[in-house]
């Protein structure tokens, strides 16, 4: 059964777009793999139907798990750990959501704050001091430049400290600790950018918020640890600390390791350029 494509509607077909299975007569779902019938072409509002629908909607949309992990993370990642998937949005979903949020903060930081930041803290300096601010600010511009990269290559390794930190819990396997992360991570991450673009217009109080961003993510992982495995304040902070010991050795690891694959693939080249000639100014 077909008919002719109109201005208002698709092509009508008696079989799933999604899986090629046929449908019944009058499905609204397919019920092979559950996909919704779409019989209207693209339209303003059913885009913004869609959008609702996936992000904003209150049932399952981004308000609600943005909320709930704030007051009851253990019931948004551990329900979705056991099969809980309706009442919150995915793992993968947030994260998504997060990354594009990165990437917003990272163009507007980059096209309209970044120069008056570093040069603010350029002025009265010494040479020597300029250089090295300069040097920062090539590293923060390389950091923002791989920022999705580092994302999904430090989520992985977290998750790899965490299961060592609680290697006699055999409660979350590694990779459901991969999932704590993906919503613990991201979550501090839209905290953090939002703080940033709030603090961005003062350098000073950007300054501060942006040291202070590295003990917010640990507090708030610490956080979705002690509710997730219902511990005590002695061993919660019994685990930070070994946290932080593992989890400073690897990541030191880490970073010297992606330091060398940037600087033999030439990404640094100019950075370091730049470097040079400004310690040849001075």
């Amino acid at each position: 059964m077909k008919a002719e494509k109109t201005d208002n509607k698709l092509v009508v077909v008696n079989y799933c777009r999604n899986c090629n299975k046929n449908l019944p007569v009058n499905a609204l779902f397919c019920n092979h793999c559950g996909a919704k019938k779409i019989e209207n072409r693209i339209t303003f509002r059913n885009l913004t139907e869609d959008f609702n629908e996936r992000f904003l909607n209150l049932d399952a949309g981004f308000p609600k798990t943005f909320i709930a992990l704030f007051t009851r993370p253990e019931e948004v990642i551990g329900g979705y750990i056991n099969g809980l998937r309706k009442r919150y949005l995915s793992a993968f979903s947030y994260f998504a959501i997060s990354i594009t949020f990165a990437g917003i903060y990272i163009f507007l930081f980059r096209e309209y704050f970044m120069d008056s930041v570093f040069d603010e803290m350029s002025l009265a300096q010494t040479p020597q001091d300029a250089a090295a601010t300069e040097f920062t600010k090539g590293m923060v511009n390389k950091i923002n430049e791989y920022q999705t990269l580092y994302n999904l290559a430090s989520i992985p390794l977290i998750a790899l400290i965490s299961r060592l930190v609680f290697w006699n819990y055999k409660e979350y396997n590694y990779l459901e600790h991969l999932v704590i992360y993906l919503y613990a991570f991201s979550h501090a991450n839209l905290i953090i950018y939002a703080i940033s673009l709030a603090t961005v217009w003062s350098n000073t109080l950007y300054v501060i918020t942006s040291f202070a961003s590295i003990f917010l993510y640990f507090i708030y992982i610490a956080y979705v640890l002690k509710r997730l495995y219902r511990l005590r304040l002695d061993q919660i902070v019994l685990k930070s600390l070994l946290f932080l010991l593992i989890g400073g050795i690897l990541f030191t690891i880490f970073s010297i390791v992606v330091t060398i694959i940037l600087y033999k693939i030439g990404a640094l080249d100019n950075l370091i350029e730049n470097v040079k000639a400004s310690q040849q100014a001075g």
